[in-house]
């Protein structure tokens, strides 16, 4: 992009409170001994973002900012759209309003570009500004072509006679198929007459384009190869990664192979960068949650945790709060397994128990590095916990996840591993739970008749719940992307003595209800009144409603009298 700000960029970005000015001043000693421009500068250490700075840019210009999620193309325009040209010119028409094209553009300010959009659309345009990866964005989602691919290539060669499978097109087009649906996971499962694709987008496994069952071998060899291990190798599972470069960009893979009775099974997480480092609002953690969240981002020691299942954003939601976290004035690292995502201003470790280097390894030789803040991927042990335990009492700030259903489950999971419970006391600050739900795609929502049980489930309080109809969009399922639903637990002086004591559960919640935790149900009724996501997604996704439910009708009833 080459458009520029008008005035000085730092100044605006403190203005608006967008950076501190300790960011801006290293970016600024940056500038002196790179020579490069200010803004580039404050995205690659992430101070800023992208969409920032182009808002900005609209704001000189006078023109709007339109991000990809706030457009909705005509179909019409798109079917004659030339992808080639979308690159090219980083412009996507929209559609027809008032007489005028509604075109977003990533470079209004490049005149041959702006010329080029011109001559391909004789109308009268109406700008408006949005970022490059925005464009990227909706051409993937939109353009014909972009999706789908594998199909493509097979009828491709079903039109050649068949003479010889294009391993390589084939496993592009799958992995391609993958990134532009949305997906967080590919699947390739060897069947015995059949190779199944699935993609699991958000948070749901759906069909693609199968495989021959005679192309699997071929294409697993082939991600082997891409990801770095061994292909003469079938009888034990792998483990590896792919940098992938698609539309000028880099996206990372992790990649899985296990061997089956018909073959290796793969399964490919699809890492997306720009889902982290983000703001916690964002995640859908709000109100006094994200509040208490910030306020422990800034406390010099103590354990916080993060509880769910797998794939429920833990991880996520850890790297937004340590977005939360001044890595300027204080030291940030991280030991995980594997690094998911790199970001700039952390010290990132990779453990490796195939050369002894595990968890409690790398946290032991961690604490020599003078760590103020030290994110642990996953606590799986005692020895693990042990150590992050003792840490969070010598001065250290430490975030860890941990596989608990509920923000209080993480107490008696520490114990079953070993932990004192005087221990837990002395060093637990928090505990955030939480879920992913599909969000109602903004599209088709429409208002829908609550019915008795909604009504009875919604506590009375109905708000203006929505669901998807169903459009091309969404393809037909009503929902689009994810949203979190949590529950945070802050001990207080009465929770910590029931800890201390070894109380049971039930008195702790009652506790912890009666300090204020709204749970994970309350949290999911508030976002279906919100029309944000449906009863039915909640309840899928969410288990401890049925705590909710004992604890309204019996226990809290109890201690009411």
């Amino acid at each position: 992009m080459t458009v520029t700000v008008k005035g000085r960029l730092g100044d605006r970005l403190l203005s608006k409170g967008l950076v501190s000015k300790e960011q801006l001043d290293v970016a600024l000693k940056e500038q002196q001994r790179a020579h490069r421009p200010l803004g580039e500068i404050l995205i690659s250490l992430a101070f800023v973002s992208q969409e920032s700075i182009t808002r900005l840019v609209a704001e000189d210009l006078g023109c709007a900012f339109l991000s990809a999620f706030e457009v909705d193309p005509d179909p019409l325009l798109v079917s004659a759209l030339d992808p080639a040209f979308v690159r090219e010119t980083l412009s996507f028409p929209v559609k027809m309003q008032g007489g005028s094209l509604l075109v977003l553009m990533a470079d209004p300010d490049d005149t041959q570009k702006v010329s080029q959009v011109r001559a391909r659309f004789p109308y009268p345009l109406e700008i408006a500004l949005t970022t490059e990866s925005d464009v990227l964005a909706l051409l993937g989602q939109h353009v014909r072509g972009q999706t789908a691919r594998t199909a493509q290539v097979f009828a491709d060669l079903a039109q050649d006679g068949g003479r010889e499978l294009p391993v390589e097109k084939v496993t592009q087009a799958v992995l391609l198929d993958g990134i532009y649906r949305g997906a967080t996971d590919i699947h390739i499962e060897p069947d015995e007459r059949v190779t199944r694709v699935r993609y699991r987008i958000d948070g749901i496994l759906q069909p693609g384009e199968n495989l021959p069952s005679h192309a699997t071998s071929a294409v697993v060899s082939r991600i082997k190869i891409l990801s770095g291990l061994d292909i003469s190798e079938r009888r034990r599972p792998q483990d590896g990664r792919i940098r992938f470069a698609f539309d000028e960009r880099h996206v990372d893979l992790r990649v899985s192979i296990m061997p089956t009775t018909d073959g290796e099974n793969v399964v490919i997480r699809i890492l997306d960068k720009s889902g982290t480092g983000g703001k916690l609002a964002a995640l859908g953690i709000i109100g006094p949650q994200v509040r208490a969240m910030q306020t422990i981002a800034t406390r010099s020691h103590g354990l916080f945790l993060v509880t769910g299942p797998t794939g429920s954003g833990k991880t996520t939601t850890l790297y937004s709060l340590l977005g939360e976290v001044d890595a300027m004035g204080r030291n940030v690292a991280t030991i995980e397994d594997p690094v998911e995502y790199r970001l700039p201003l952390l010290r990132q470790s990779q453990v490796d128990p195939a050369i002894g280097f595990g968890f409690q390894e790398g946290l032991r030789a961690l604490l020599r590095q003078d760590p103020d803040v030290i994110l642990i991927g996953e606590i799986r042990d005692a020895e693990t916990a042990q150590m992050a335990i003792k840490a969070s009492m010598t001065g250290h700030l430490v975030f860890s996840t941990l596989h608990t259903n509920t923000a209080l489950g993480a107490i008696p999971r520490l114990v079953d591993i070993g932990i004192d419970s005087y221990l837990i006391e002395d060093s637990l600050i928090g505990v955030l739970a939480q879920r992913l739900v599909r969000r109602v795609c903004k599209f088709c929502a429409k208002p829908v008749e609550p019915t008795e049980h909604d009504v009875r489930w919604l506590d009375g309080d109905v708000g203006g719940p929505m669901a998807g109809a169903g459009c091309e969009r969404c393809r037909n399922s009503g929902f689009s992307g994810r949203t979190v639903i949590s529950e945070i637990f802050l001990p207080d002086d009465a929770s910590a003595e029931a800890i201390r004591s070894k109380a049971d559960m039930s008195l702790l919640r009652r506790l912890a209800l009666e300090g204020g935790m709204r749970t994970m149900t309350d949290d999911g009724k508030a976002k279906v009144r919100a029309g944000i996501t449906t009863r039915s997604e909640v309840e899928r996704v969410n288990r401890s409603h049925r705590l909710d439910d004992e604890e309204r009708e019996g226990t809290h009833g109890k201690s009411a009298k």
